[in-house]
């Protein structure tokens, strides 16, 4: 069995207008890890990684790592941070030092390296860049490693630095991200508001096979998906790669689809994946709730899937699902209310572009 028994967040439910751009929006900027550089805008993207590699992670993991094999793995959504190259707000007093700056900046895989040796000696370290799917994608990597390699212990980080100026008018050109011009509000699920802002976002959690302290939930299993789909950067609408990763995260758990009632969709909010994931949820549960986290805190692209999953553990231990945020309509599935936990068990889900979908299945009867 496996365990997930730590977990570390960093996000903002605030919005900031940036209204000097090709396309105005708000975003969700965390201040301590966001500056203003000449060339646009940029933030360093191990000072928000770093708010989430606490002390009390390294401890634990140190303190308890006396047998077994341990793994780290880096989501960052993305193989490089090419949009920060040259602006790196240098520390001197930061923890982790590089002589040479650039492969710092703009290879994961170095930054890997470096983050897994806090954590003390590690016996394999990897990299994801599955975009927005990535925190996801990689657990079912992270189920590999216990099961068919013997690791007792894999630490997941995932961030990403997407919100600069150049993720901003991506998102913006491509309509996913609402635009200041637009009158709506970001939700999901719903006719009247639609999109997402994009937000900043970062996640740390420890999964174990023989956990030092109570878990905060039990890990049943996880699937990773594509559909055919000639286009690497849209979805179908039949939503056939959710509805693989939901069966094959399901056939992993062994675990029957009428006992999860509870999911926690991708919910950008954009017209095609709503239909998408509505599609695949009701074709592939018979019974569930749903909600979506990225109307109240953004889309955080690689940490999203992971980073949010952690936040509908604590809402749970809460007694409650929360409400779809900006949610004009109303119904007893994808939830417009805070409405009461359904059973013990829920799936997670995230897609990525590159035609990548994930789902991911917890309990939280530990």
């Amino acid at each position: 069995m496996i365990y997930l028994t730590h977990c570390d967040t960093a996000y903002t439910e605030t919005t900031t207008f940036v209204g000097d751009i090709r396309y105005p929006q708000h975003a969700h900027i965390i201040p301590e890890t966001f500056r203003r550089a000449k060339s646009g805008l940029s933030y360093p993207p191990h000072k928000l990684l770093e708010s989430v590699v606490t002390q009390d992670a390294r401890d634990y993991v140190r303190d308890n790592a006396t047998s077994g094999k341990t793994a780290f793995i880096f989501a960052a959504g993305n193989q490089g941070w090419m949009g920060n190259n040259g602006r790196y707000d240098k520390n001197p007093e930061a923890e982790l030092h590089y002589k040479v700056k650039v492969p710092f900046i703009v290879l994961t895989n170095i930054y890997a390296g470096r983050i897994a040796s806090m954590f003390g000696p590690v016996d394999h370290v990897s990299t994801d860049a599955s975009a927005c799917a990535s925190s996801l994608k990689v657990l079912m990597d992270m189920y590999n490693l216990v099961t068919n390699y013997g690791f007792t212990r894999v630490i997941v980080l995932s961030g990403e630095d997407a919100v600069n100026n150049l993720s901003l008018e991506f998102f913006g050109e491509a309509g996913a991200s609402i635009q200041a011009d637009q009158g709506m509000q970001p939700s999901a699920f719903d006719d009247e508001n639609q999109g997402f802002y994009l937000g900043q976002g970062a996640v740390l959690s420890v999964f174990e096979t023989e956990p030092a302290k109570q878990p905060l939930a039990k890990f049943l299993g996880a699937y990773s998906a594509a559909e055919d789909n000639t286009n690497p950067l849209g979805q179908r609408e039949d939503g056939a790669g959710y509805s693989k990763a939901i069966e094959g995260a399901l056939w992993v758990a062994k675990t029957p689809a009428d006992s999860v009632q509870m999911v926690k969709t991708h919910g950008t909010g954009t017209p095609v994946n709503n239909a998408a994931e509505k599609t695949a949820l009701t074709r592939t549960l018979p019974e569930f709730v749903a909600t979506s986290y990225k109307p109240r805190i953004g889309h955080t692209m690689g940490a999203s899937g992971l980073l949010e999953t952690s936040l509908m553990l604590r809402d749970i231990k809460n007694g409650k699902l929360p409400a779809i945020q900006n949610r004009t309509a109303s119904d007893s599935v994808f939830v417009s209310e805070d409405t009461p936990v359904r059973g013990d068990k829920f799936i997670s889900l995230a897609a990525g572009m590159g035609n990548i979908y994930s789902a991911a299945l917890f309990s939280t009867e530990v």
